[in-house]
C-alpha cells in the first residue's frame, strides 16, 4: 500500500507544482512573484549550497513545522536539544510566516520551505540533506514524506502530537490512504491521553504512543509588565483602572468582545480595554470597530493621549507585556471557529483567563482551566462572557484568588520537552 501512495503521489506531482506557480501568478499580493525565485527551489526540493557547506560533515535531524505557531511549539525542545550539544537542527515550515519565525532561532542551522509532497521532491531533499531523524510537529502527517523517511532509516516521530474529533472524523475517510504513513511513525508523543486515543484508533500501535505533553508549555513563564506597557497605562491616565486585555482576537469575535466590555463598562464604568488582533494588517478595521461604538481609541504605535477607553496594539511582541496589568484577560480564536490560541500566557501571568467553547487546538489547557480551582472560565457567547468580565472587574479580590489559581495552572503543564525527549532516545 506504501508503494501505492507513493506513485499515486509522484503522479500528482506536476499539479502540485502547477498549483505553486499559480499560486504567485494569482495572488492578489503585490510583490508576491518577487519570492518566486527563492521560494520555487525550496518547495521542489532544493537545498542552497551556502546550507550544505553549513552541515557538511554534522549530524543533522529534519524538524517540521506547519506555520509559525507550530514553530513556537517546538522551539523549547529545539533549545533542549541545541543545549546537548546535539545534531545540526534543520527545520521546515508549510508557510513563509512559519520559515521567518524559524530563521529567527539562533539554535536552528538551516530553515527553509519544506518540499512538495510527492516522490521527486522530497527524495531530491533526503538524498541532498542525509539527515539522521526526522520530527513532524502536531498535525503534520504528510504521506509521501513520512514514507520515504521511514524507508531511509529516519525513524519518524510526531512530537506535540494532536488530532481533534474533527479531523478524526476527517481521517477516518481516508484512512486506507493515511495507514503507511501512521505505520511509518516510530513515536507519536501525544498532547493529551484523548490525543493519544484518537491516534490509537487510527490504528497507530499503543506501544509507539507516549502522552508527553505540549513542549510550548514549558515556555509558559510568567511574562512581566514592561516599562513601556507602565508608562503607556499612566499617560493614558489608567493608573489603577481595571484593565481588560483581549489578545488573539478575529473578526466577528471583536464585535462580541466589544459588546461584552461595553455592557461589563455599564456597571464598572473605569473599566477600561486592551485590544490585540491576531493579525495586525486587520488594525484599521479593529479601529474602526470601536470608533462607531463611540470608544475614544489610543493606538500603541501612535503618541501617548490621556483619557481614553480602549488602547489597540498594532505592533508585534507588545500583548505579553500587558497581560500581568489586566484584571482578566480574554483569548481569542475562541468565540470563532479557529481552534484558539496561547491561553497560558495570561494564566502564568496571574491573570483570570476567558474564552469561547471552540478551543480543538487548545483543548488540554482549556479544560484545566476551566475546571474548578482552575483559574478559567469558558463563556459561550458575548452575554457569558460580558458576566465574567464583570465579575472580575468589580471584584479585585475574586480576579487575583482566580489569577492565582490560572498561573497554578500553567505550572502543572509544564516538563514536556523532558518527555520528548525520552520519547525521542534523546
Amino acid at each position: 500500500m506504501s508503494l501505492l501512495v507513493l506513485v499515486l503521489e509522484a503522479l500528482l506531482s506536476p499539479l502540485a507544482a502547477l498549483a505553486v506557480v499559480l499560486g504567485f501568478l494569482l495572488s492578489p499580493k503585490r510583490g508576491r512573484l518577487s519570492g518566486l525565485h527563492d521560494e520555487l527551489p525550496e518547495r521542489f526540493g532544493g537545498i542552497r549550497d551556502t546550507a550544505l557547506d553549513r552541515l557538511h560533515g554534522r549530524e543533522v535531524w529534519w524538524f517540521h513545522a506547519a506555520s509559525a505557531g507550530e514553530v513556537a511549539g517546538l522551539t523549547p525542545l529545539l533549545e533542549a536539544l541545541h543545549k546537548k550539544g546535539g545534531p545540526a537542527l534543520v527545520l521546515t515550515t508549510t508557510t513563509l510566516s512559519g520559515r521567518e519565525a524559524a530563521r529567527a532561532l539562533d539554535t536552528v542551522a538551516w530553515a527553509q520551505l519544506a518540499p512538495i509532497d510527492a516522490w521527486p521532491f522530497v527524495a531530491r531533499f533526503l538524498k541532498a540533506l542525509s539527515p539522521r531523524r526526522l520530527i513532524l510537529a502536531e498535525t503534520e502527517l504528510w504521506p509521501t514524506t513520512l514514507i520515504l523517511a521511514a524507508r531511509a532509516g529516519l525513524a519518524p516521530a510526531l512530537v506535540n502530537a494532536r488530532l481533534t474529533e474533527r479531523s478524526l472524523e476527517r481521517y477516518r475517510l481516508v484512512s486506507p490512504f493515511l495507514a503507511p504513513a501512521l505505520g511509518a511513525l516510530s513515536t507519536v508523543a501525544a498532547q493529551s491521553e484523548a490525543d493519544a486515543e484518537r491516534f490509537a484508533s487510527l490504528g497507530v500501535p499503543r506501544a509507539r504512543l507516549t502522552v508527553a505533553g505540549n513542549a510550548k508549555y514549558d515556555r509558559a513563564l510568567a511574562p512581566a509588565a514592561s516599562d513601556a506597557a507602565r508608562a503607556r497605562v499612566a499617560a493614558l491616565g489608567w493608573a489603577g483602572d481595571p484593565l481588560f486585555v483581549a489578545g488573539s482576537t478575529h473578526p466577528f469575535e471583536e464585535e462580541m468582545v466589544l459588546s461584552a466590555f461595553l455592557a461589563a463598562r455599564r456597571a464598572v464604568p473605569l473599566l477600561r480595554l486592551v485590544l490585540a488582533p491576531r493579525h495586525l494588517e486587520r488594525a484599521a478595521d479593529a479601529a474602526d470597530l470601536l470608533a462607531h461604538a463611540g470608544l475614544s481609541l489610543a493606538r500603541w504605535s501612535g503618541a501617548p493621549q490621556s483619557g481614553r477607553d480602549a488602547l489597540l496594539l498594532d505592533e508585534m511582541g507588545v500583548l505579553s507585556s500587558f497581560y500581568p496589568l489586566a484584571r482578566a484577560a480574554f483569548v481569542g480564536g475562541t468565540l470563532v471557529k479557529i481552534g484558539g490560541h496561547n491561553l497560558l500566557e495570561p494564566a502564568a501571568a496571574g491573570v483570570p483567563v476567558l474564552f469561547g467553547p471552540h478551543t480543538g487546538h487548545i483543548e488540554q489547557p482549556a479544560s484545566l482551566l476551566a475546571a474548578d480551582g482552575g483559574g478559567g472560565r469558558r463563556v459561550r457567547d458575548a452575554g457569558e462572557l460580558a458576566a465574567r468580565l464583570t465579575e472580575f472587574a468589580g471584584d479585585e479580590a475574586a480576579a487575583r484568588a482566580a489569577g492565582e489559581s490560572a498561573r497554578k495552572t500553567a505550572g502543572r503543564l509544564r516538563g514536556a520537552v523532558a518527555r520528548t525527549l525520552e520519547a525521542l532516545g534523546a
